[in-house]
């Protein structure tokens, strides 16, 4: 490495700092062999915001929250959950990634449209670009297979517009082995109810929808 003087001579602009920062980076790339790598996990960096809580949708008869069991299968359950509890992040403008908080797998999608649960983060499989809608619910697309997202009701219906919803289940629930909101996951998703969206079993939560 040239002497830190001569650098400083034929670049006047370098300060100290800057010659100290060149030094540090010269010896890491000679101890280590490169530069240290930025951390890929997809929900660090971008934006510090993530989003926490439900994907819901809902026809005349059926209402569902989008789920990630551990076994990587995506479905819709009637009832907020500990799976449906979901992080939801842009990694560049208008395109997010989202995991499930419980499973800790991102909601990835194959070139079929086929939806599934990966452990690790796939760009072409786990990216999403968002479409908003005049009357809050949101459309997601893959940004590589060009594919909706939706999820389809025991009758066959395909659904594919979400509302973002804030989470009604306490934090603290995740973080347990076994709790009565994971038994909510086996619930019917289609029941033909006369409150198809819920409304009066659960209260006052469906009004908070994220900001």
């Amino acid at each position: 490495m040239r002497d830190a003087s001569l650098v400083a001579s034929d670049c006047p602009f370098l300060g100290w700092s800057h010659l100290l920062l060149l030094a540090v980076g010269f010896i890491c790339s000679r101890t280590t062999g490169a530069f240290p790598v930025r951390d890929s996990n997809p929900l660090i960096g971008f934006s510090d915001q993530v989003r926490l809580g439900h994907l819901y949708t809902a026809n005349e008869n059926t209402n569902m929250h989008l789920q990630i069991t551990p076994e990587g299968q995506v479905s819709g359950s009637q009832d907020q959950n500990l799976y449906s509890v979901l992080e939801i992040k842009a990694v560049k403008k208008g395109v997010l990634v989202i995991r499930g908080k419980k499973s800790a797998l991102f909601l990835c999608m194959d070139p079929s449209g086929h939806l599934y649960g990966s452990e690790t983060h796939k760009a072409e499989d786990c990216n999403f670009k968002e479409d908003p809608q005049g009357d809050g619910h949101v459309l997601y697309f893959s940004e590589k297979h060009r594919r909706q997202l939706e999820l389809q009701t025991a009758r066959g219906t395909l659904l594919k517009a979400f509302l973002p919803l804030r989470s009604s289940i306490p934090l603290e629930w995740l973080h347990l082995d076994n709790n009565p909101a994971e038994s909510s996951q086996e619930r019917t998703v289609d029941t033909g109810s006369e409150d198809p969206l819920s409304m009066l079993s659960q209260g006052s939560s469906f009004g908070h929808v994220w900001e």
